[in-house]
């Protein structure tokens, strides 16, 4: 067997076993079940079925046996079909991804498609009784005859449809994901080009598999991002509601926690803070008062003036609080903000006493937001306070009560809130 054919039938094997891993990967992965999981499944067989056809032409060709002779003939029928289910699939994957985009694809795209691989298909079986893309000599070899061309111009038709496809839903796939449509789309284009010119190298072959493989790479991605975005959306559900019951407790201060997590968002983003800080901003300050669940009713609701005892319980929520998320270990900025909320910059806060940097920057900013919700909101001793007098305590208490640059930038959304809507 020459050299060449050796390494072609040898890289296509390699092929079609690396195609079968991606394979299971798909079968897998937690989407697996999706339509654009089974086109991916379904372009990576189609392209399996290529390689094991071309190895197997490559095997027998020049095999002067009946089983020689027969094996030349359906594995290069084989080759060709499997293209051509390659060309389909692989049009319909990306198809779903651009829709999965929000960018519906006209229907006449999707039947132009079907319309160029079905006539790709018949002229295939033609050529099984006409011999104008392969004709075969005495010794079992085939060669290529003078309409080869032909077998390439639906290849050639459906990547550049798709190619413009893609262009033109460009800003509306993730980076990753159209990378890896315009490789799959690309390397066939520009490897049919060569082919017409080069024979013996399985350049097609070879342009499908490394774009299959990075389409493979963008789809796993795609589903990791998809979990990543399920399980944030179930925590902060979770959250939410948890935040919800600790306000039911306290029958004056209902809203107080998504309020200050509002708030405390607001001025994050004030400050420039990025997307993921802002997030966990949020989270921490929709939960900081979870300590109060293991406060009495009775103490908590109480109309008139608290006892020194009775104060010294409600002041135990922050420790309470940083105790029970002390258990979300993964999230231990949780129990930092339910611990550490009424501590001040100046040191005279509570649990712990500490000052200054001592406090992240995140409880700095929650402890500002908790204050301005509780002088905005009604209680059963008094109305919110106006906004002039709000304005005058937090410029009062900058650099001691409050970190002066976080203060600063409660002044500026106050300024900037013309109409005194930031209250209960």
């Amino acid at each position: 067997m020459p050299l060449v054919q050796m390494l072609n039938m040898t890289f296509d094997i390699w092929s079609a076993f690396f195609d079968l891993i991606l394979i299971l990967g798909v079968a897998v992965s937690n989407l697996s079940a999706q339509r654009q999981a089974r086109m991916l499944t379904s372009t990576l067989l189609s392209n399996v079925g290529v390689n094991v056809c071309e190895a197997l032409a490559y095997f027998f060709r020049g095999d002067p046996s009946e089983l020689g002779w027969w094996m030349v003939r359906v594995t290069n029928f084989g080759v060709f079909f499997c293209n051509h289910l390659l060309l389909l699939f692989g049009a319909a994957y990306i198809i779903q991804m651009i829709e999965n985009a929000d960018r519906p694809v006209s229907i006449w795209v999707k039947r132009a498609v079907n319309i160029v691989i079905l006539a790709g298909v018949i002229l295939l079986v033609l050529s099984r009784f006409y011999g104008f893309y392969y004709t075969f000599d005495e010794q079992n070899v085939y060669h290529r005859a003078a309409g080869y061309s032909i077998m390439l111009v639906p290849y050639f038709i459906v990547a550049a449809l798709m190619l413009v496809i893609t262009l033109l839903n460009f800003k509306y796939i993730d980076r990753i994901s159209r990378n890896a449509i315009i490789l799959f789309e690309a390397l066939p284009l520009i490897s049919i080009v060569a082919q017409a010119f080069t024979y013996g190298v399985s350049l097609t072959t070879f342009a499908s598999t490394i774009s299959l493989t990075v389409m493979f790479i963008a789809y796993e991605l795609d589903c990791s991002r998809a979990m990543v975005k399920r399980e944030r959306h179930l925590l902060n559900e979770v959250i939410s509601a948890l935040s919800k019951a600790v306000d039911a407790k306290d029958a004056y201060t209902r809203g107080h926690s998504s309020r200050v997590a509002r708030y405390a968002r607001m001025i994050a983003e004030h400050m420039g803070l990025p997307e993921e800080d802002l997030e966990r901003i949020y989270r921490m300050a929709i939960l900081h008062d979870v300590g109060k669940i293991g406060i009495p009713d009775a103490v908590l609701n109480k109309p008139g003036k608290l006892s020194d005892e009775e104060f010294a319980l409600i002041k135990s929520h922050a420790a309470h609080g940083g105790a029970i998320l002390g258990e979300v270990e993964d999230m231990p900025e949780l129990a930092t903000a339910a611990r550490w909320h009424h501590e001040r910059y100046d040191g005279g806060g509570y649990p712990d006493g500490i000052a200054g940097d001592q406090i992240p920057l995140e409880v700095r900013i929650i402890g500002m937001a908790d204050c301005y919700d509780a002088m905005t909101s009604d209680r059963v001793y008094r109305d919110h306070l106006p906004q002039d007098v709000v304005r005058r305590e937090i410029v009062r208490g900058a650099g001691t009560q409050f970190d002066p640059l976080v203060a600063q930038i409660m002044l500026n959304i106050i300024d900037e809130d013309k109409d005194y809507e930031l209250r209960e």
